[in-house]
């Protein structure tokens, strides 16, 4: 099955292709089709699950293919669930991994902390080009500490300590973490539910 990933987040394509190939999928990027492309969907919504549809229906619709889309965020209790759906914008609009991060960090130190109880969450739309679709969800819970750890992953991963590790999602191999992250459980389940409508 081909299935192309709606989204302009390498980090998450890199991922996302590691994790279904297990399964025998074949994703594609929207750098890997012919452009020039559809102009992007604005992400009017107010949760994740609102993001994900408005982005895999519009791609599925546009280009005739199955689409699936991901919105995905970091929720930090001691700043009231955020940065939540702004999670990719949390510093600016067009804010860098670095840029967010540093925003994160500064909040938390303005409150006293060094770290923070958080979850990891992942809402993921899988659409059929007008033939509606299916829901995925997946979540991962631990901390965010103020000091960046690792090289590796993306958006705050170098923040956030899941439980049961000492070490940050940026620390850990891409194995490990697509072993236990929140987009891995939600692909994980939205795989099954693919299954058991006999797609695969």
């Amino acid at each position: 099955m081909r299935i192309l990933f709606a989204t302009g987040n390498q980090g998450k394509v890199k991922e996302v292709k590691e994790k279904l190939s297990e399964f025998g999928i074949e994703v594609i990027s929207l750098k890997e089709l012919p452009h020039p492309l559809p102009p992007p969907p604005a992400e009017t919504g107010s949760t994740f699950c609102e993001n994900a549809h408005i982005k895999a229906t519009y791609y599925a619709q546009k280009l005739n293919l199955p689409v699936m889309a991901e919105d995905s965020g970091l929720e930090v209790e001691a700043l009231g669930g955020r940065p939540g759906v702004f999670s990719s914008r949390f510093a600016s609009e067009n804010a860098t991994d670095e840029e967010n991060n540093r925003k994160l960090i500064e909040e938390l130190s303005a409150l006293g902390l060094t770290e923070s109880p958080a979850r990891y969450v992942s809402f993921i739309f899988f659409a059929f080009p007008f033939q509606g679709g299916l829901w995925s969800e997946g979540e991962v819970r631990g901390k965010v500490v103020t000091t960046p750890r690792g090289e590796g992953g993306f958006g705050y991963d170098p923040l956030f300590i899941p439980e049961g590790f000492n070490k940050t999602m940026a620390e850990l191999p891409l194995q490990v973490k697509n072993s236990i992250s929140h987009r891995a459980k939600a692909l994980e389940r939205l795989v099954k539910a693919i299954k058991e409508i006999k797609c695969l």
